[in-house]
């Protein structure tokens, strides 16, 4: 494998992906784009790969020759940044969501397809220790047919928006479904592995946190084939102080079925463990971006392209219209 040059836009979520390029043999050297110069230093003394900063991103794109670049700015950025980094010529490793639209999301895609650069989608929560557990294990069978799956992202956003008010800003732009439920319906669409074909979706603005959206939003999908997958994402979970207890993943097969951090099936006779990271942003990020180096230095196949994540967020436009309209969606006849 190829030793390649990288360059990060963006130090927050950034960070772990410049820990991870940090930490990779086939990575030779990395460039930092922040507006913080005091981040930017610190993250620059603690890696040694780290051989130039900027505080523009025009301007690390005009002076470095570079084999790719994850952009991890706020979302109401990833139009300008990514089309920057394409239109350079770049291949791109680009945080979830595409954007906050579908409009955005399908001009950052297109632009990527016409300049024939890579575009890969950090959908980090596929790459998790029990994320590609349960995938092995659906794939071998261990669970038979699924008939159904519920993930909730069940949050306390308050300290978050308190620290990072961007989240909950009107001109963010985000919903609660694309810009956190997303992870829930990309999974589900990983481990299913069948087109939706019906959506089902309620919400409502209950509770004291500002969020200019609905912050509860609970969505029923059906699968071809039959299996059924549901959401819950809410912002206005009370469990800051005391710590969340479950993630309210479910999954019933024929055969088997899992319950949080655990599975069984028939004839087993008692429950197993599934693999726990101790920080499942990091370990979904190492595996993102090492997957991203691959593709780069190896001409590895990319695993989240960025159709792919297209399908997830128009899933997600989707529940947001229904939930707002309390129409319901179908792409199949009627009976």
């Amino acid at each position: 494998m190829n030793k390649v040059r990288v360059g990060v836009v963006g130090m927050g979520l950034g960070r772990h992906h410049v820990a991870t390029y940090a930490a990779s043999e086939h990575v030779a050297e990395i460039v930092l784009v922040d507006k913080d110069p005091p981040r930017l230093e610190s993250i620059r003394s603690a890696n040694p790969k780290v051989t130039s900063v900027y505080y523009d991103i025009a301007e690390m794109l005009a002076s470095e020759a570079l084999d790719g670049v994850s952009v991890a700015t706020p979302d109401q950025f990833h139009l300008e940044h990514a089309t920057a980094v394409i239109e350079a010529g770049r291949n791109l490793l680009l945080t979830k969501p595409i954007a906050c639209n579908l409009r955005d999301a399908e001009t950052i895609v297109g632009l990527a397809e016409r300049r024939g650069v890579k575009l890969m989608i950090a959908h980090e929560a596929r790459y998790r220790s029990r994320s590609r557990a349960l995938k092995q294990m659906v794939q071998e069978g261990f669970f038979g047919d699924i008939i159904h799956i519920r993930m909730d992202a069940i949050h306390d956003k308050r300290k978050q928006f308190a620290e990072s008010p961007w989240y909950a800003s009107a001109e963010a732009g985000r919903t609660a479904t694309i810009g956190t439920g997303i992870h829930e319906i990309d999974f589900l669409r990983f481990l299913i592995d069948r087109p939706v074909l019906e959506v089902n979706a309620l919400s409502n603005n209950l509770g004291t946190l500002a969020f200019p959206k609905p912050k509860t939003i609970s969505a029923i999908f059906q699968f071809e084939g039959g299996a059924i997958g549901q959401t819950l994402v809410t912002y206005e979970a009370r469990w800051d102080e005391v710590g969340e207890i479950d993630d309210g993943f479910r999954l019933i097969g024929t055969e088997g079925m899992a319950v949080g951090h655990k599975a069984t099936r028939d004839g087993l006779g008692a429950w197993i463990d599934l693999p726990r990271d101790e920080d499942e942003v990091r370990a979904g990020t190492e595996g993102v971006v090492n997957s991203f180096i691959g593709s780069i230095a190896n001409d590895d196949p990319i695993a989240v392209t960025g159709q792919d994540a297209l399908v997830s967020l128009r899933l997600c436009d989707t529940v947001d219209r229904v939930s707002d309209s309390l129409q319901h969606y179908r792409d199949r006849p009627a009976a």
